[in-house]
């Protein structure tokens, strides 16, 4: 093999490389972005779930009066709100879980990113499924 047959290899290599390099950033760039956008919505649906606290027992200093099954109804009456704009998140957004504690309520919310450059069955077995949870409190002023 000829010095025009090593350099036409390297180059061949070379550019293999940097495709690879291009789609793994490109992948974890699309998954970095769905996690923000499914913590933006994990706090959306938890500031949705404290919204029902009765505003004269916090003025008085009281519990918050939000009860769990109050607070879920408004979760999911959020999630279905805002899943085309807020909640917009890979293949859809999922409750896993709404826990009330006097003034404070705490939302954990699930999703599988949608990663473009990845055929379908891939997908389940290489890109890792998204959890976060996030919290809003009454706080008395």
């Amino acid at each position: 093999m000829g010095e025009e047959g090593r350099v036409g290899i390297l180059m061949c290599a070379g550019c293999a490389f940097v495709c690879l390099l291009l789609f793994v950033t490109m992948t974890l760039t699309q998954v970095a972005i769905q996690d923000r956008r499914l913590v933006s919505c994990a706090d959306a649906l938890a500031g949705a779930g404290i919204g029902g606290a009765s505003s004269s027992s916090v003025l008085a200093g009281q519990a918050s009066g939000v009860d769990e099954a109050g607070a879920r109804s408004r979760v999911e009456a959020a999630l279905d709100a805002m899943g085309a704009t807020t909640c917009r998140v890979g293949e859809g957004v999922m409750v896993t879980d709404v826990r009330v504690d006097r003034e404070e309520v705490e939302v954990s919310v699930r999703a599988r990113p949608r990663v473009s450059a990845l055929p379908p069955v891939l997908v389940g077995v290489v890109v890792p499924e998204l959890e976060r949870t996030s919290s809003a409190r009454v706080r008395p002023l």
